[in-house]
């Protein structure tokens, strides 16, 4: 089946017609916008450890028995901090199923590549203590250097219940979804750490480090807008 492009990233920059900030609901009833600059949450870590979130404005619908793949190259490089601690600061390509909470994630630094399957904390979403984050480093199958392309995809299949991850055409995880039919996805990008509050000093996330990430050539196969 043909890959269908989403987004060429030809500009240099998210096209605002495709992409918009990612908001979602707090406890308190308000939304939390994941936008830089100073972005930070002293509490939850859900709201702390992305930087700045975009989502596609078009979900992909998966049909009951077919799968979807959605892959794109991306790069990273690392700033003041270290790129050999994958959670001091990434690059992310997402794709998110909202209606249930879920993501499934490839995350990278300048020298690390790791997959991401979470469960996110999500009032009236997710059911009170069931979210859940599962991360998986492959130095020996994959490896990155500062600024390196690669291409990396993510295979959701409904009827199987079940998602890989490739790097380059290889495999590097597989897992099956147990938590829920995953009928609509969202493709996701952004910054990131992933550091866990201190007691007494909240958020340590920012340190002053940073990081560039670059997306190109993003395409969809098997999958129709919802």
């Amino acid at each position: 089946m043909n890959a269908r492009p989403l987004d060429t990233f030809s500009s240099g920059a998210p096209d605002p017609s495709l992409w918009g900030v990612l908001e979602m609901p707090m406890p308190d009833g308000g939304m939390w916008k994941y936008e830089e600059p100073a972005r930070r949450h002293d509490h939850v870590p859900m709201f702390d450890n992305p930087k700045h979130f975009l989502a596609m404005h078009a979900p992909l619908q998966i049909t009951r028995d077919g799968a979807v793949t959605i892959g794109c190259e991306m790069a990273c490089e690392n700033h003041n901090g270290n790129p050999g601690d994958l959670f001091d600061g990434f690059a992310g390509f997402n794709v998110c199923d909202l209606a249930n909470g879920l993501v499934f994630d490839f995350i990278i630094s300048a020298t690390r590549i790791g997959v991401v399957h979470e469960r996110l904390p999500i009032p009236g979403v997710t059911p009170p203590g069931g979210d859940w984050l599962h991360i998986v480093q492959s130095p020996l199958v994959a490896q990155n250097h500062p600024g390196e392309f690669h291409r990396y995809e993510i295979t959701i299949d409904r009827g199987a219940r079940t998602c890989e991850w490739h790097v380059d055409g290889k495999p590097i995880y597989a897992t099956r979804l147990l938590a829920a039919d995953v009928e609509c996805v969202v493709p996701a990008l952004g910054l990131f750490t992933l550091k866990p509050a201190m007691a007494g000093r909240g958020s340590v996330s920012n340190h002053g480090q940073g990081a560039t990430g670059r997306w190109k050539n993003l395409c969809v196969r098997g999958a129709r807008e919802a």
